[in-house]
């Protein structure tokens, strides 16, 4: 059943998207017949929702406040689950989703990786797995704008820069150099529009108070008399400074203090003002998201365009204090300057990832896990509303604006959220409380109530015959409260030594972990490397012992299993930019990097993550295609390769050049 275009019109500018089976529960997708559209007019949303586990989310979380996941998964044609790429971390998982291969063909082997060529830098040296200068396989944008057809990135990794395709020893191939030159031919097509927030953050985001901004005695305002002072509140001047510059500030009322204006200049004309309001009560369907964040502010910096917007929390009505939040400010990184001016006239400001941060460090007040009353959670959840409004105004603009055939999008939320507390859930920690759990519980659940909301967003952009939505995720999550340091391992068994200084002395060092994710064999293939490659299967060997052998204080085993890259090509682990040796450790357990310390650290605080091994049920993620060229049903478990090969088969289109997964389009589309 279609919306109604007088709805349509409301839920996209609104984010308030109702349930798309509408009133009588009809699913929006005939169930019972495909109708034929051919492959050169469908169009196909990928998005990947980070840390979407469908058996963890369906089990934690109330029906009534996930309805379009649980739509999703019994209405789309779904694999049972999702292999990530090992390890399980967020800028490898969406690598393998836009290019169908993993580390090992990539060379985005994980969040941070070993930089290319080996023989100009050392085994300790790390690039991030987020930008492209390792990267070395096409994306499927790429290969959808070479073949005619229109496609967008919306904040998707490695983009838009140019993959670095660097050797693993010595200089670029030709081979490579052409791969190179092939992708930034398609940068440059005008079929292609590709853009990122995350590479450019110019401001970080804050809470601002009384006492962090410059109260200014003489402040006059320009053109004051647009901000309608009265006679009974005497306006109160300041400034703070920030990465950006300098924002001058005026805090006033009519009876009494309860707005701030705020510009680049102490001019009322052009100001936003943020009016202060209790913190949102209510359901987030059916009503604007973030409706108390105040208008965006155009600001402009060496970098670029950006946005200042501001929540009024807290306003004293004597004028002695005040206390607003104010979103990161990130410029567009884009492959054709016009379509930075064009998102952000749609969008007008967007930031990723929502407040975590600043809530679990007690900025908005004591969280529930310091013995907070629930005030600094609500403030929390409406910056979580104003990034899913901004997402989704951005998906609204790649998708009807710009009419891509194929649009690549993301939503950090669940990650965000996860990472900071789903950790009090956990029943075995030895910290567990019930209250702390139902206080984790209810946040939770009303964060991953505006992640629906930003999938039913989607789910209505892509209603219509031609459309499909193919729905994945990088990794699932989980919860520990132990360390493992497999650096301090290593020393112990004899394979790295330190300096006087405590660091990695690698003229003694045979091999090293130097992101946590794996072991490295210090060969000499690397730059001051000591190991002869004929010594290095006895290295890898004296490592896999020593992993093996390692047990807690109660004598139980710290690591589940251990994989020699070299022994697991399916798995995608190893390659030029990752590592020799990786591990799955005991319930409980993360690993750190650190070199200094004991091996196990049995008392760590309580958290959550990923980075565990792929082939583990908890990091399990999610493929589905929903809409009508795709019946309900299941088929058997797939790999994140598979998704863009499926994706190209449908639009008709080639895989992406550099894609070892394989297609699953004839089987999701069998009835």
């Amino acid at each position: 059943m279609l919306l109604s275009s007088l709805n349509f019109k409301r839920c996209a500018l609104a984010s308030c998207v109702t349930l798309l089976a509408g009133c009588n529960g009809e699913p929006t997708h005939s169930q019972n017949q495909i109708a034929e559209v051919a492959p050169e007019q469908r169009r196909a949303l990928i998005v990947s929702i980070d840390s979407l586990n469908e058996r963890n989310l369906l089990s934690s979380v109330p029906r009534n406040k996930i309805p379009s996941f649980h739509q999703l998964f019994e209405q789309g044609a779904c694999t049972e689950f999702a292999q990530p790429a090992f390890p399980s971390v967020t800028a490898a998982g969406h690598s393998a989703i836009w290019t169908g291969a993993y580390g090992n063909v990539s060379n985005i082997s994980g969040n941070s990786a070993h930089r290319l060529p080996r023989n100009e830098n050392t085994v300790m040296s790390l690039v991030s797995g987020y930008d492209a200068d390792n990267a070395s396989a096409e994306q499927i944008w790429i290969s959808a704008a070479l073949n005619g057809r229109s496609a967008g990135g919306h904040h998707a990794t490695q983009a838009p820069r140019i993959p670095g395709f660097p050797s693993r020893v010595g200089t670029p191939t030709d081979s490579a150099l052409a791969d190179q030159a092939r992708i930034a031919n398609a940068y440059e097509q005008p079929q292609l529009n590709v853009m990122n927030g995350y590479n450019i953050q110019v401001n970080y985001d804050a809470v601002v108070t009384q006492e962090t901004v410059t109260w200014l005695p003489d402040g006059e305002w320009q053109k004051s008399e647009q901000l309608n002072f009265t006679d009974a509140v005497t306006p109160r001047y300041f400034q703070w400074q920030t990465r950006v510059g300098t924002f001058y500030g005026v805090f006033y009322g009519e009876q009494h203090y309860d707005r701030i204006a705020v510009n680049t200049e102490p001019n009322a004309e052009g100001a936003i003002v943020a009016v202060a309001h209790p913190t949102e009560t209510t359901e987030p369907q059916g009503r604007a998201l973030a409706r108390y964040f105040s208008e965006p502010l155009r600001v402009t910096t060496e970098r670029g365009e950006t946005f200042l917007r501001l929540r009024l929390f807290e306003a004293s009505p004597n004028g002695e204090s005040f206390l607003f939040y104010h979103p990161a400010m990130h410029v567009m990184d884009v492959n054709h300057a016009e379509l930075a001016e064009k998102y952000n006239a749609k969008v007008q400001g967007w930031f990723g990832n929502s407040a975590t941060r600043t809530y679990s460090r007690g900025g908005f007040g004591a969280p529930f896990f310091r013995g907070g009353n629930g005030e600094a959670e609500a403030r929390y959840l409406e910056t979580a509303e104003l990034a899913t409004e901004l997402f989704n105004r951005g998906s609204t603009f790649f998708w009807q604006e710009l009419g891509v055939d194929l649009l690549v999008d993301y939503f950090p939320m669940g990650d965000s959220i996860d990472h900071t507390i789903a950790g009090y859930l956990a029943t075995d920690w030895p910290g567990y409380t019930q209250l702390a759990a139902e206080k984790a519980a209810d946040l939770r659940n009303r964060t991953w109530q505006l992640v629906d909301l930003r999938l039913a967003h989607l789910m209505q952009l892509t209603q219509a015959a031609d459309s499909t939505l193919f729905v994945a995720g990088d990794h699932g999550m989980r919860a520990s409260w132990k360390e493992f340091l497999p650096n301090v391992l290593l020393q112990q068994a004899g394979l790295q030594t330190l300096d006087n200084n405590g660091m990695v002395d690698l003229s003694r060092s045979q091999a090293v972990s130097p992101n946590a994710y794996w072991i490295t064999v210090n060969t000499t293939e690397w730059r001051g490397g000591i190991v002869d490659e004929a010594e290095k299967a006895l290295v890898i060997e004296r490592i896999v012992s020593a992993l093996n052998a390692l047990t807690d204080s109660q004598g139980k085993k710290v690591i589940e299993r251990v994989y020699v890259a070299s022994e697991h090509p399916e798995l995608g682990m190893g390659g030029a930019a990752g590592g020799d040796v990786y591990w799955i450790p005991a319930t409980g357990y993360r690993s750190s990097r650190n070199v200094n310390g004991t091996v196990l650290n049995e008392q760590a605080s309580i958290g959550a993550g990923h980075s565990y091994g792929s082939t583990s049920p908890d990091m399990y993620t999610v493929t589905c295609a929903y809409g009508e060229q795709f019946p309900s049903h299941r088929i058997p478990g797939s790999r994140l390769i598979d998704i863009a090969p499926t994706v190209a088969e449908y639009l008709g289109i080639p895989a992406p050049k550099h894609a070892v997964g394989k297609s699953l389009y004839q089987q999701l589309r069998a009835q």
